[in-house]
């Protein structure tokens, strides 16, 4: 399953670099086996989403390995004062769907309930 962890702001170019420099500081110094997302999605392109999609992917089926991202992300969001959207993105459709959200307003995300919500299995 390829998940997502990005970025849910409508101040994107404010805090860019920041996020952009945080994560690739992150993924240097650990092996969480996520992936740095820093792309300009065309308007229509990609199961109708548009705009600048910044953060995490992960492929996986396992719980356990959304923990360490998803409390990077969130001491990452109460520092730069944002939110972040989990997902699951389908390859074959070439569509998102948003499964919830964590972050500075929204508050911490459990791994264990966010790992439910995506249907990955105990």
């Amino acid at each position: 399953m390829k998940i997502y962890l990005h970025l849910e702001s409508d101040e994107i170019d404010e805090v860019a670099e920041a996020i952009i420099t945080a994560i690739s500081d992150w993924l240097k110094e650990g092996k969480s086996g996520a992936q740095l997302v820093n792309s300009n999605v065309d308007e229509g392109a990609e199961g109708g989403r548009s705009g600048w999609d910044i953060g995490l992917t992960i492929e996986t089926s396992k719980k356990s390995i959304l923990a360490k991202p998803l409390n990077f992300l969130y001491e990452l969001a109460k520092k730069e004062r944002q939110e972040f959207v989990v997902g699951i993105y389908d390859e074959a459709k070439a569509s998102y769907e948003n499964v919830c959200y964590f972050g500075y307003e929204e508050g911490k995300p459990d791994p264990y309930e966010v790992a439910s919500y995506l249907g990955l299995p105990k």
